[in-house]
């Protein structure tokens, strides 16, 4: 979609995507740094040493989800899709919130899920100001 200008929903979609891989590529080389901040330790049960096995996995699935906002950003007939992404996106916030109150994670878990919730925010006003602005040109 190069020589196409995206809509400004598809534009978040398509930088959101980044943040995903971002977040995928450092828990798919290093998943020990990245869990430790968040204060996550992941133990092997046979041998009770380090075993960060489902961070790496987990960092694969995100850079393959990363690579689905990437692909479906250059669809502007997906706006459905677009939405769809939004709910999910948006309950990640207080969702992490009740993990943390409950004492399941770390508070600095929030930061990372806040970007996931500010990432909704603007596609869900982007999609409002595409929609207006297809509005007034029909």
């Amino acid at each position: 979609m190069a020589a196409q200008k995206r809509s400004r929903a598809a534009a978040s979609m398509y930088y959101f995507s980044y943040w995903i891989l971002i977040c995928g590529l450092s828990l798919m080389l290093v998943p020990k740094l990245l869990l430790n901040i968040i204060g996550i330790t992941m133990t092997n049960s046979a041998t009770g040493g380090p075993n960060y096995i489902v961070g790496h996995l987990f960092g694969m699935v995100l850079v393959f989800l990363a690579f689905y906002y990437q692909m479906i950003s250059r669809h502007e007939e997906m706006r459905e899709f677009y939405r769809w992404t939004t709910y999910t996106r948006f309950l990640a916030l207080p969702g992490t919130v009740v993990f943390v109150l409950l004492g399941l994670g770390e508070p600095i878990t929030i930061g990372f899920v806040v970007v996931d919730f500010l990432g909704a925010l603007w596609t869900t006003l982007a999609l409002r100001k595409d929609e207006l602005e297809r509005v007034k040109t029909a």
